[in-house]
């Protein structure tokens, strides 16, 4: 399921922020920072998947540099507490490939330039799995400029762009947060997905889903570390209630189909029924000469024993045994989560002992006093640490070993791909289905005039 989030922020001089070295750190390059005459490196960085930058068609070239960029609108607000920029942070869903993301983010950018005339600094990031992150986190930062560009001149306007201000920033976001949710739900149509986002609050929606509490820099940096916090741990008890109540929904639905299907099974079991009595009637009601010359009774011994007769199982409809592979799948799929979890649960178990035994160094009698404290004390935060990890994969284990596996979508195509023939008559049979429902539909206006005339007779 694609998940929304959009967010607006503003880069600030009085927060104590620069242009330059935020540009440096979401491009990944090494920018120069004129007014602090500092070296702004990030090339090291990873997880760098695109960066572009987005101008209106007579912007002066040198703007186009990414260097030279910033370090103009840096000159260019000159106020202690200016704005240098705003930027929108929004994440693509996981259904959605490289090309595709970076479809979606040139169609956004391009209307930002359009609707507001400014330069957009925009780049995709990778998650960082390794430091804990959800390999699904695939997000960009979109900066732009806060002020217009003179079309005339191609530099920048003498004023600020009014769009954000105080006045207008709140309708501006909300016509943002829709435009991008209609965005990525026709990309989402394009790459063959069925699934939609919807930018409008879950009060709003009515839905029954509860938000999840904001989680900070401090906040998001402790939980990738291992390291839980009051409302980490909250959020991650929100996001299982929303999921077990998202699930609902397919729940009942399984449900109903399974209802439907044996009902059609029960009815196909009463014609068949019927037909046998029809036939053992009508061969009483024959004549036959059997009555009237028996056969002479046989001898025991002459007697032919009747053949065992083998009771089969019921053969699976093509939509059971869809389910099934989806269902076998999914576990699949569950139990290799667990026995990551579960390796790295050895790990920690590995490194906790040996933290352990580094904690059993004595202390110096003499020299060396302070360096051991703090040797200790690193120690300890390592234990800690490690314990919470350890403790943290051990809830999460359990909560997956109580979870009913849930096939996603990608496990739907996957299955259908591999068995194209099962693919084919799970859809022949809900069809059937389909039309055995609508001809008892049909059928119920003469169903109710029929017993209508029972009751007055």
């Amino acid at each position: 399921m694609a998940i929304y989030h959009f967010s607006v922020k503003t880069i600030s001089r009085s927060a104590g922020r620069s242009a330059v070295a935020c540009s440096a750190y979401r491009s990944g390059e090494k920018l120069i920072d004129e007014r602090q005459g500092k070296e702004q490196d990030y090339t090291r960085k990873t997880g760098v998947e695109f960066t572009k930058i987005y101008a209106p068609e007579n912007t002066n070239p040198e703007l186009l540099d990414r260097n030279h960029l910033w370090n103009t609108v840096e000159k260019v607000e000159r106020r202690k507490d200016a704005n240098l920029a705003r930027e929108f942070e929004i994440a693509f869903p996981h259904e959605l490939n490289a090309e595709q993301r970076q479809a979606l983010l040139n169609e956004l950018c391009e209307e930002l330039v359009k609707r507001h005339s400014v330069i957009v600094d925009a780049a995709i990031h990778a998650p960082h799995t390794q430091s804990g992150s959800d390999e699904r986190n695939y997000h960009a930062h979109i900066m732009f400029t806060g002020r217009q560009i003179d079309l005339e001149t191609g530099d920048f306007a003498q004023k600020r762009n009014r769009d954000f201000n105080k006045e207008n920033s709140s309708q501006t976001v909300n016509q943002w947060r829709a435009t991008f949710a209609n965005m990525t739900n026709e990309h989402l149509a394009r790459a063959g997905y069925a699934s939609k986002i919807d930018h409008r609050s879950y009060a709003d929606q009515d839905n029954g889903l509860q938000a999840t509490l904001h989680e900070g820099s401090k906040v998001t940096q402790l939980r990738r570390q291992g390291i839980d916090t009051e409302i980490s741990l909250k959020n991650d008890l929100i996001k299982q209630q929303n999921a077990e109540k998202q699930r609902l929904p397919e729940i009942l639905k399984g449900l109903e189909q399974e209802i439907r299907l044996t009902e059609s099974q029960i009815d196909k079991y009463k014609l068949d029924i019927s037909l046998e009595t029809i036939r053992k009637l009508s061969s009483t009601m024959e004549p036959t000469k059997q009555a009237e010359h028996p056969k002479p009774q046989q001898k025991p011994s002459e007697r032919k024993t009747e053949p065992f007769t083998r009771i089969e199982k019921p053969k699976l409809s093509a939509t059971q045994q869809f389910d099934s592979l989806m269902d076998k799948l999914a576990r699949q799929q569950q139990q290799k989560v667990i026995d990551q979890l579960r390796a790295e649960m050895k790990q920690f178990q590995s490194e906790y002992a040996k933290q352990t035994e580094l904690s059993k160094k004595p202390k110096p009698m003499l020299f060396g006093k302070l360096k051991w404290e703090q040797e200790q004390a690193e120690i300890r935060g390592n234990l800690n640490n490690l314990k919470r990890r350890y403790d943290t994969n051990k809830t999460r284990i359990s909560n997956l070993e109580k979870q009913k596996p849930y096939g996603s979508h990608e496990n739907y195509r996957a299955i259908a791909e591999k068995h194209p023939a099962l693919f084919q008559e799970m859809l022949k049979e809900k069809e059937q289905q389909e039309q055995i429902r609508q001809r008892q539909r049909d059928l119920e206006p003469t169903r109710t005039r029929t017993q209508s005339k029972d009751r007055e007779r």
